[in-house]
């Protein structure tokens, strides 16, 4: 499962920025590259920019499953999201905007975003889910992986 993403600087509105505390997230991949904002689902706060109802904002990064109801993890499945399993709380679309994915140690190339699902506890605060599906072969050979992501216009 893809356990980070990566979004251009130039992606980022500065107040975003700001209110959030991302600067210690910016990193240069390699001499020349124009500067990224990374989101490692290891990361303290877990954190995961996305686009809901036409807005861009960061979000909790799923939940660690302490004194809520929601799924102690980061990620929905596609077929179970589809099936109704997450109904309950009533998931909602988002854009996760990303450049770059990583995975078990491995940068991908990402063209458009990845899906996602924003939820609200039952406190009233939201998170999001990146959505996955059963991988590719290119993707299970490259990240040694059963899911990937639910990639926007394009598929690895």
């Amino acid at each position: 499962m893809c356990a980070g993403v990566a979004v251009y600087w130039r992606d980022l509105p500065a107040s975003i920025v700001e209110r959030h505390e991302l600067r210690d997230r910016v990193t240069v991949r390699c001499a020349g590259a124009e500067p990224e904002v990374q989101f490692l689902h290891r990361a303290v706060p877990r954190l995961i920019p996305a686009w809901h109802e036409g807005q861009l904002d960061i979000y909790p990064w799923g939940s660690r499953g302490r004194g809520t109801n929601l799924p102690a993890m980061g990620w929905a499945r596609l077929e179970e999201v589809a099936a109704g399993a997450w109904g309950q709380w009533h998931p909602e679309p988002v854009i996760i905007p990303a450049c770059f994915g990583y995975d078990k140690g491995i940068w991908f190339q990402i063209k458009e975003g990845i899906q996602g699902i924003l939820v609200h506890d039952e406190y009233g605060r939201p998170c999001v889910y990146m959505l996955t599906e059963k991988a590719s072969h290119y993707y299970q050979v490259m990240t040694r992986h059963e899911r990937m992501p639910v990639l926007i216009g394009d598929r690895i």
